[in-house]
This record gives C-alpha cells, sequence and structure tokens, in this order.
C-alpha cells in the first residue's frame, strides 16, 4: 500500500540511478511515491544521455509522460505532453529517447522488471492488473497538445469552468470486479475556484506542470506532487490569477466527488497527564510532507 504523500516537491528528492534494465545510456530518477509491497511507483526521470532499449515485455502496467525533450516508440516520435501507456506483458515497441528528456513514469501491479524474451515473458503473469475489460490490452499513445480541453465530464458545469484532456480511460468491467484506471490532465483557469470540501471512493495523484493551486494541504507549483488514497476528505480550491494550474491526474477507478458543505472539526476532551494550554495539540494521520511544503500550520488549517 503506498502512503499518503501531501505534499512533495520534487526538487527535494533524492536522485537516483533509474530503473530501467535492459536499455542503453544513462538516466537517473526520482521516486514521489512507491508501493514496497507489489512494486507500483510513481516517478520523474531525468535522461542524462540519448537513450534506447528494444523491444520487449514490462512486468508492470506502464505509463510514461513527456515533461520535456523527446520520445521515439516505434516510429512515433513524441515530444512534450507525448503519453505512452501499456499494460504489464504486452510486447511494446523498441524506445529511443533524446538527451535532456524529463519523464514521468509510473508503473502499477509490478516492480521494474523487463525481459525480451516472450518465453521468460510466459513465464510470469503479466496480464495488465488495471485492465478492467476482459480484452487484451493495447498500446495507447496520445499527443495531449492535439487535444482540445473538454469539459469535466464527472461534474458537467459545477466545478465553474475546470478542463480536463482525458488520456487514458479503462472502464470497470459490469460486474465491477475490478476499477478502470483513468489517466488524465486537468486545467483550472486563472481565478478558479470551489469552496466544497470532497473525497473520491478512488485513489487520486497528481503532479503540477505548471501554474498554482492554494487548498487545505497547502499549495501546488510547478513540481509539487500528491499521491492521496481513497476516502481522504480534501478541499477549497483557488488557482492562481496569471496562469492558473495545470497538473497530470491518475486514478484507480471512475472519478466520483462525494461532497461536504458546512463542514467543522470539533476535538473535545479531557486532558490525563499533559497540560493542553503549553502542549501544542496533535492530528492524527498526517501525510507524508517534504520540507519546501514547510511545517504544517496546525492552527490556521
Amino acid at each position: 500500500m503506498r502512503p499518503h504523500v501531501e505534499l512533495i516537491q520534487d526538487s527535494d528528492l533524492i536522485l537516483r540511478p533509474a530503473e530501467l534494465p535492459g536499455g542503453e545510456g544513462r538516466a537517473f530518477q526520482r521516486n514521489l511515491s512507491v508501493d514496497e509491497e507489489d512494486g507500483s511507483a510513481s516517478t520523474h526521470v531525468f535522461f542524462d544521455t540519448a537513450w534506447h532499449r528494444p523491444e520487449g515485455y514490462a512486468h508492470a502496467d506502464i505509463e510514461w509522460y513527456v515533461v520535456k525533450g523527446a520520445v521515439k516508440i516505434g516510429d512515433r516520435l513524441l515530444g512534450k505532453g507525448g503519453y505512452i501507456r501499456a499494460p504489464g506483458g504486452l510486447k511494446v515497441p523498441k524506445i529511443s529517447v533524446a538527451q535532456g528528456t524529463e519523464v514521468l513514469l509510473f508503473r502499477e501491479y509490478g516492480d521494474w522488471g523487463f525481459t525480451r524474451s516472450k518465453k521468460n515473458r510466459d513465464k510470469l503473469v503479466l496480464r495488465g492488473g488495471n485492465t478492467g475489460s476482459a480484452e487484451a490490452g493495447e498500446l495507447t499513445i496520445v499527443e495531449s497538445h492535439r487535444m482540445e480541453w473538454m469539459p469535466n465530464v464527472y461534474e458537467g458545469d459545477t466545478q465553474r469552468f475546470l478542463k480536463l484532456k482525458l488520456l487514458y480511460h479503462d472502464p470497470a468491467p459490469a460486474d465491477d470486479s475490478k476499477k478502470g484506471f483513468v489517466t488524465m490532465l486537468a486545467w483550472a483557469p486563472p481565478g478558479w475556484s470551489d469552496n466544497r470540501l470532497v473525497h473520491h471512493p478512488v485513489f487520486e495523484e497528481a503532479y503540477t506542470l505548471d501554474g498554482h493551486l492554494v487548498y487545505n494541504f497547502g499549495t501546488l507549483d510547478a513540481g509539487t506532487y500528491f499521491f492521496r488514497p481513497a476516502m481522504v476528505k480534501h478541499g477549497h480550491f483557488v488557482a492562481g490569477e496569471e496562469r492558473g494550474w495545470m497538473g497530470f491526474f491518475r486514478l484507480d477507478g471512475s472519478l466520483i466527488n462525494w461532497i461536504t458543505v458546512n463542514e467543522r472539526v470539533i476535538v473535545e476532551g479531557d486532558a490525563v497527564n499533559y497540560d493542553p494550554v503549553t502542549q501544542a495539540p496533535l492530528m492524527a494521520g498526517i501525510p507524508v510532507r517534504s520540507r519546501s511544503s514547510g511545517d504544517w500550520d496546525l492552527d490556521g488549517q
């Protein structure tokens, strides 16, 4: 299970050798969040040199989003905003990456393993864990800069002009035995706000690509990341007045907003062995936070 991360600034994290076996070249990564039980991870990869890997099979479901630079997969050349998704065990074409490229790389339901051999692949259980439908998984390649921003399909106009680009949507099967993953870009126009408190039945993670957004857990600036497990309440959003805010989102199911209004938190009780005046209050369940985000303001938030 991944820990609740809220908020982490990418630049605070340690650079380590990238987990990209089978390739030639030098790359490093920052781990945004990791599930130590099944190997799932969200990372930011920096290609220090040109990098190349022949076709083969990844053990995990993988997603790449090009933050800057260029990635060639098969015969397709992707620049900034390019997106690739492949379920575990699907043959992925050869990949070449230009020096200086940066990629958000996500693994789900598996570790960093990679094999070029179909014989080795067939020995492993590599069915894409987040493929909700009965059909075999497919390779998804999207150039997001060619897409139009669309209204928020999850709430229509009630979120006051919040816009989306749907990069990948794997609908859940009829029996709902699995969740259907969703990957998208979201854009909050300058001055956009939503004063509601919300929570979801699915996890939600986001990496800020541009702009500024203030809410109860802090401020989302470029390079800020969160991973929020299901059922965590969050809200009261205000986007920056100059450029608004844009982020890359992943969810392990269709987004459902459960709304809370007129919210209040009341904690009462009698102190037993401490002085409630001189000893600061504590908040249970404070998520992981990095130094650039500053200390928690337990009185103001």
